[in-house]
């Protein structure tokens, strides 16, 4: 490791398994908030969907062809000549009205602001008029304000790691929450710059490392802050939302970041691209990150840069199906990346897994429950559960969501076939019901149509019906369904909107599972916490043997197969 400046802390943690490790770590660093429910859902965006009206007919799609659908992206064509914090008044003439019509089909909305402020003196851009005024853009060591290029050609850079510069930040968010804005993606702030205007092969380039930064009575220069830059905006921007949208859960989003990131905002891994290689390389990046105390990430399914075949796009939303972001995105120089334009089998097998994904919502959100109170990945390496298995020490190609779900992808073109590795205990096919007792390997059969899917004995998963969006209706029928062994499992609920569940207005029901002698025991406590749940009909399945029904009034049952 190595250092520009003339010092680096090291800390060392110590711990028998990745577990406590993490645990430990995120102590340190930080735990990420509970992210609104609706966030957890499939995400559209595209640079760009360049006006309200192809905006219109994008969500028309998605209505349309009944493919489930929470979040609309805007990229930087929805803005005034790329200056932060405006709307085009050609393209987007009346965001307000789109963005309420979009709520009311079940739409959200998250813009994309950058860091860089148009240059624009005496032209009555307030943003920059203020920044100047104040003094919050960043400086060289001689005084002049720094300036690059970015989107807007000549733009300045606020000093976020001054306190004031990001309060003044975060309150401009105002002006995009007032339209109805439920979600902000802060992008290029590494900060990503060129020394002349972006198509002029510009090289690129830095603030100067000697640029004092950060307030008079913490003063240092940007050799020292530089990694710190996107971490101090998305701490600006997720501050400032939780003013100007008091009393909701915002969706932050960053392309750059820093230990600690995770308090403030999720991370996507910026702009892959339509290649085989892109879509394996997804998973160990997205484990890495969740091991490293960063657990709501994703990468852009189908690829930003290049065109996807429809036999890679399908594959890929069969993966992205697993990632905690679940967004797609493609760049304006491709063809477009919607789930439907690749042709009738392409677009059923998006909505199979799109709706899979809005049926594990339920267990998917306990999972980022879990990560807000101990830091615990959603998407995980083979090794975080089976620490002394040395064949998952570089096993990269296979990943569980949460501690019972296990994926084994496709993420090669033409096979239908691959190994899977089954680590020691009872697994099941997640679509056949086939059990298998590890550990093994086997070669499983993983047709267009079918990623390799499997289920830990006693593994328990809750399954809602499928909706467009979250929220669409009330949860009134949950299915609980369990796979034999020995297992044991807490469902966390709340409003999934609000801040209410940090006092105490969340619920949770802890669920086992065992064997007595030839029967499968499945036993429900008592439902904890105040939040209300009206009464609804539970089913448990335990696979391969049965289920039952029965109306849950937050008592304790025991159930016998």
């Amino acid at each position: 490791m190595e250092t520009r400046d003339a010092e680096l802390d090291y800390y060392i943690i110590y711990g028998p398994e990745p577990a406590q490790i993490l645990a430990t770590y995120t102590q340190l660093t930080g735990r990420m908030p509970l992210a609104p429910k609706w966030a957890l859902g499939y995400h559209q965006c595209r640079w760009s969907y360049e006006s309200e009206d192809v905006v219109r007919e994008l969500a028309r799609e998605f209505r349309d062809r009944a493919i489930p659908c929470d979040v609309i992206h805007l990229d930087i064509d929805y803005m005034r000549g790329y200056r932060v914090f405006t709307w085009s008044p050609k393209r987007f003439p009346d965001p307000a009205k789109l963005i309420a019509d979009l709520k009311a089909a079940g739409f959200k909305v998250v813009t994309i602001v950058d860091p860089g402020v148009k240059y624009e003196p005496e032209a009555d851009y307030e943003i920059f008029d203020r920044g100047v005024e104040n003094d919050y853009f960043v400086r060289t060591a001689d005084g002049k304000l720094f300036h690059g290029y970015v989107w807007p050609d000549k733009a300045v850079f606020p000093d976020f790691m001054r306190p004031d510069v990001r309060d003044w930040w975060g309150e401009l968010h105002k002006s995009l929450t007032d339209m109805g804005v439920a979600g902000i993606w802060n992008d290029m702030n590494e900060p990503a710059i060129a020394e002349r205007p972006f198509g002029d092969g510009g090289e690129h380039i830095w603030f100067p490392l000697d640029a004092p930064q950060g307030p008079d009575d913490d003063r240092t220069t940007h050799a020292e802050t530089h990694n710190l830059y996107g971490l101090m905006m998305a701490k600006a921007c997720a501050e400032g939302l939780q003013k100007v949208r008091s009393g909701d859960r915002s969706f932050v989003l960053t392309r750059s970041g820093f230990a600690g990131v995770q308090r403030y905002s999720s991370v996507w891994m910026g702009d892959n691209q339509s290649l085989w290689d892109h879509l394996e390389m997804s998973l160990p990046m997205l484990c890495n990150m969740g091991l490293s105390g960063v657990a709501f990430v994703g990468c852009d399914i189908g690829g930003f840069a290049g065109n996807a075949t429809a036999e890679l796009f399908a594959r890929w939303m069969q993966v992205g199906m697993l990632y905690p972001l679940m967004r797609g995105h493609s760049a304006m120089s491709t063809a477009q990346h919607e789930p439907w334009v690749f042709g009738d089998r392409t677009e059923q097998i998006c909505r199979e897994y799109i709706n899979l994904r809005y049926q594990l919502l339920p267990y998917i959100y306990t999972l980022f429950w879990e990560a807000a109170i101990a830091g615990t990945p959603i998407l995980r390496p083979l090794l975080y559960h089976f620490p002394r298995d040395r064949t998952t020490y570089q096993l990269y190609d296979q990943v569980l969501l949460g501690p019972s779900l296990m994926a084994a992808p496709v993420y090669r073109p033409g096979v239908e076939h691959r190994a899977v590795y089954l680590p020691e205990g009872t697994w099941y096919d997640w679509w056949t019901g086939e059990c298998y007792h590890g550990p093994t390997h086997i070669l499983a059969h993983a047709p267009l149509e079918r990623m390799p899917l499997y289920a830990r004995g006693g593994g328990i998963i809750a399954i809602a019906p499928v909706r467009q969006f979250v929220g669409e209706e009330p949860l009134e029928s949950l299915k609980m369904r369990i796979w034999p062994g020995t297992g044991e499992w807490t469902l966390y609920e709340d409003d999934g909107h609000s801040f209410e569940h940090e006092k105490g207005v969340w619920a949770t029901t802890n669920y086992k599972v065992y064997f007595e002698g030839e029967k499968v025991i499945v036993e429900i406590a008592a439902r904890e916490g105040q939040f209300l749940i009206y009464e609804r009909e539970v089913t448990v399945e335990v696979v391969g043997v049965g289920e039952q029904r029965f109306t849950d009034d937050a008592t304790v049952l025991r159930l016998t197969f």
